[in-house]
């Protein structure tokens, strides 16, 4: 059985190593997003019914803390080109840890949105999850999601969906489950938002937060509550940035 800590280098949302090693990190998501097969935006976790329009770039770094155990605690970046016909695609560079031995790893995604209209959207997309050193770290896995968005009203939208992971992605086994996010703007440039996977694997978290977007810049804080495993529990800092 997988570790939680091994799981979650899988699909997390991290902590910096320290200031050479986050800009190193970046640097190297900044030319990753620059090729067309490349993360995805996303609420805090689900990919979000926005696609990027084409040419257009989405820079990341994300960071989960857990105050009751330091060591247990890791950060990422990733970044995201809009490919056009309504498709982005994006790669996501992980699994360092703020102690003890990291296991690096990329993830590859594409999303594309077949549908969309004033009120609804239909999304889906595919993420490749591979090990930088190799197979000593771990085999390649896959994820794939699709859902629906409906906004009901300007400045409201609810996302609901389903996933599948094969073996090795959320858990040791293949898992599946639901997907679902809600976003509500409550002045024109700060919204509340929360997202969940369901199931207790590697990806199965409950975020509610903020987004704060200051021109270029935008600035997330939220709360992942782990199902079942509260000793997981987290605050999650996201800073994006649109070019």
């Amino acid at each position: 059985m997988l570790s939680d800590t091994m799981r979650e280098r899988r699909f997390a949302a991290i902590w910096p190593l320290g200031r050479a090693a986050a800009l190193a990190a970046l640097a190297m998501a900044v030319g990753l997003a620059a090729t067309p097969a490349a993360a995805q935006q996303t609420l805090f976790n689900v990919p979000s019914a926005d696609v990027l329009d084409p040419g257009k770039v989405y820079l990341e770094e994300d960071n989960l803390w857990r105050s009751g155990r330091p060591e247990d605690t890791f950060f990422t970046v990733r970044g995201v080109v809009g490919l056009g016909e309504h498709a982005e695609g994006g790669v996501n560079l992980g699994g360092f840890a703020a102690q003890g031995r990291s296991v690096p790893t990329a993830m590859l995604a594409l999303k594309w949105q077949p549908y969309h209209d004033a009120q609804w959207s239909l999304t889906g997309g595919v993420h490749g999850l591979f090990y930088v050193r190799g197979g000593a770290d771990g085999s390649p896995s896959a994820h794939v999601y699709a859902h629906a968005a409906w906004t009901p009203a300007d400045g409201t939208r609810i996302t609901a969906g389903g996933w599948y992971a094969t073996s090795g992605f959320a858990d040791v086994g293949v898992t599946r489950g639901v997907l679902a996010g809600f976003e509500q703007r409550l002045a024109p440039s700060f919204n509340f938002q929360a997202d969940w996977f369901s199931g207790r694997n590697g990806i199965g978290y409950f975020t509610p937060g903020f987004t704060l977007t200051l021109g270029q810049w935008v600035v997330y804080a939220g709360w992942s509550l782990k199902n079942g495993e509260p000793h997981e529990n987290g605050a999650l800092i996201e800073v994006g940035l649109n070019l």
